[in-house]
This record gives structure tokens, sequence and C-alpha cells, in this order.
């Protein structure tokens, strides 16, 4: 995702810097880098007072679900305690509008369509979503102390794309590329989930930063349906060009932490007048043959 948005912004004329603990090894990024961990909020209070942004993008996390669940230090650091380093920065100088990547995964299951504002209260099941969600209530916790500042939290589906580090699409191309004969499964691959293209999300991310009140704008942004990890996996065949054996295992998760199905509702998306019309089933696809093409250059 980050890497995605540092290079739309930049093609767009935006002067981005980027902090991050290593620099980004697909080398997309071209920008002004400084490497610092952003769980240090003196690191983020001098750089944000040098810089002074119209906006921060808030997108550090520890993003591999199942890996938090081994070690949740990997989520209580790099999921939460960099919002709260970003929480203290921004009690020492100000910025104009602020955008975090929040996560259909703070809700955990959930009866029907997720809406921005659950009747009922979120349940997150990975020590992910819980950060997530913690994170939430410490950004929003600077409406006190910066009433004018505006925030907006966007809740992300399953993102898919070029420039991915990690994600089922990319483990089933790689899985595929060492062994196209065969590919392995978590879980039975009646998982079933919206998944969405970053370019199209970040279209949507930029379409709700353009006219934000001051406070907290709450947003689900995704796609009209759900696809099942079974078509992912035929759709990665097909753009390879491969027909291997597939195998699955007996249990609807995918991992510890897992969500086997959840849906969004984007009713607030589409009456704002954002629309996402790739399915995401295209999304997968699209993916998929945006990672072989992009590997096959590299």
């Amino acid at each position: 995702m980050g890497r995605n948005l540092a290079r739309r912004l930049m093609a767009q004329g935006r002067d981005v810097v980027v902090v991050d603990r290593r620099p980004d090894a697909t080398r997309a990024f071209t920008g002004a880098f400084i490497e610092a961990d952003a769980q240090d909020a003196h690191v983020l209070s001098d750089v944000i007072g040098r810089i002074r942004p119209e906006v921060i993008y808030h997108l550090a996390a520890n993003s591999d679900i199942s890996a938090g669940v081994a070690d949740a230090s990997l989520d209580f650091g790099d999921t939460l305690m960099t919002t709260i380093a970003l929480r203290i920065a921004l009690d020492r100088t100000t910025v104009d509008r602020l955008v975090f990547a929040s996560s259909s995964a703070i809700f955990g299951p959930i009866q029907g369509a997720i809406p921005e504002s659950p009747s009922t209260p979120p349940s997150p099941v990975s020590w992910y979503g819980k950060a997530k969600l913690a994170s939430e209530y410490v950004l929003e916790s600077l409406q006190v102390s910066q009433p004018e500042l505006s925030m907006l939290f966007v809740r992300f589906p399953n993102v898919v794309g070029p420039l991915a580090t990690h994600g089922v699409v990319f483990d089933f191309i790689r899985k595929l590329q060492a062994d196209p004969s065969h590919l392995a499964v978590l879980g039975d691959g009646h998982q079933t989930k919206p998944y969405v293209h970053v370019h199209d999300l970040i279209d949507g991310i930029q379409f709700f930063q353009r006219n934000l009140d001051s406070g907290v704008t709450r947003i689900n942004i995704g796609p009209p349906d759900l696809v099942s990890v079974r078509t992912i996996a035929a759709e990665v065949c097909s753009a390879l060009g491969v027909d291997p054996t597939i195998t699955y295992e007996n249990s609807p998760f995918g991992w510890p932490g897992d969500v086997p199905r959840y849906e969004f509702d984007t009713a607030a998306m589409r009456s704002a007048g954002f629309v996402i019309d790739s399915t995401s089933q295209q999304a997968v696809r699209r993916a998929a043959e945006d990672l072989i093409k992009e590997w096959a250059t590299s």
C-alpha cells in the first residue's frame, strides 16, 4: 500500500517524505527517505517539525497477521506503538490532515455486512485487529487537543496489486513458480472476502480526503462483492498458465486469527459518489498479472 501510494503522490507532483526502518526493497520509491523507527516519538516529532507536512499518511503496521499471532510483539510494536508515537509527536506539532490505514480486522467475526458504525462493539480476534482498533481510539483522542484536525480512518478489505511483499496472490504465485505441478492452500479454500486492487483503494483515499471535515471520518472502501480462496487459486493458475494439483486443509481457517468470511457495507462510500467498478475476482486477476509482469522484468 505504502509503495503504491508514494509512487502515485510523486507522479502527481507532490513532495513525499517516507519514514521507515529500511529502504524500499522493490526500489519503487525514489523520493526523500528517512531511515528511522516510527515507534520513536522523538524522531517523528523532529521529522514533522522540520518538514511541516500538509498530510500525514500513517501506514506503518505489521500486516502479516499470522506472524503476529505467533509473536504478539510484532503488532504491539509495529502496529500500535507506531500509532502511539505519532500521537505523542502530534501533541508537539500540528498537521492539517491525517489519513490512517485501519482494517476490516478490527471487527472480527460479525453477522452481515460491516458498517462504519456497527450496532455491537468490534471484537477483533487477531492481535493485528486489536492493535488497529486501539490505534483508532488513540488517534481519535487528538480531537481534544486539535479540534480542527481532519482525520480519515479508512477501513481496508484485503488489498492486492503490484509491489506486494505478502498476501494470498503473492504466496500462490511464488509457490507455483517454485513448483507449477502442486499448490498447497491454507484452510479449506472456502474463505470468502472482499478484495480490492491497490490502485482502486488509492483512488478512494484521495476521493475522500479532498473535502474532509474536522474531526474523524470513518469509511469502508471496498468492492461490490466477495471472492473465495478457491476462485483466487483458479485465477492465479490461469494467469500463470499452469494446471496444478491443488490441496486444501480440513479447516475453515487459514491461520489462527483468520476471519473466514466477512463483507463490507459500502453504502456510505457509494452515497458519497465513489464507486469501485471492479469485482473482487477482477481485482485478484489484475493483481496476479501485475506481479507476474513485475517479477518477469525485475
